[in-house]
């Protein structure tokens, strides 16, 4: 083999292994954009939730998000919330969410009987009305703050 020949077969082998590299780059990117994207998405709606919840019961402590779920049609969000009252009665559901929320009294009980389903409604209609003092959020993303 002369030098001309492994100087082009190098040339070769670079431009390839550039190729991948930046189309490498490139999926990350988008990926990362993609991310971004949600997390700003799930932080618009939880913030949303935690107002209208404030509106709708008295007595919130803490709101704990966990388990964002998100579907692009026909748009709905959602997700699974732990509500603690200063009353020290604490309760996890799910629940649906539209930006458009001003109050949220909806929700998806969990439990074994029809019995501890009932309970935990009858613990947020015993907490109707409105919380107007600051309380602690933890978002799905693990960061805490303050609304």
């Amino acid at each position: 083999m002369n030098n001309s020949s492994i100087k082009k077969s190098h040339k070769k082998l670079l431009i390839v292994l550039s190729l991948v590299i930046i189309t490498a780059g490139g999926v990350f990117m988008f990926s990362m954009l993609g991310k971004s994207q949600e997390e700003r998405r799930n932080r618009e709606y939880e913030v949303s939730l935690v107002n209208a919840l404030k509106n709708s019961y008295q007595g919130i402590e803490e709101i704990k998000i966990m388990d964002p779920y998100y579907n692009d049609k026909p748009g709905s969000w959602s997700c699974d919330i732990s509500v603690q009252f200063n009353d020290s009665q604490t309760i996890t559901y799910g629940i649906n969410h539209r930006l458009t929320y001003k109050e949220n009294h909806d929700g998806l009980m969990k439990g074994n009987t029809n019995e501890e389903i009932d309970q935990q409604w009858s613990i947020l209609q015993k907490h109707i009305g409105k919380t107007e003092s600051t309380i602690l959020v933890r978002y799905s993303n693990g960061e805490t703050g303050e609304q």
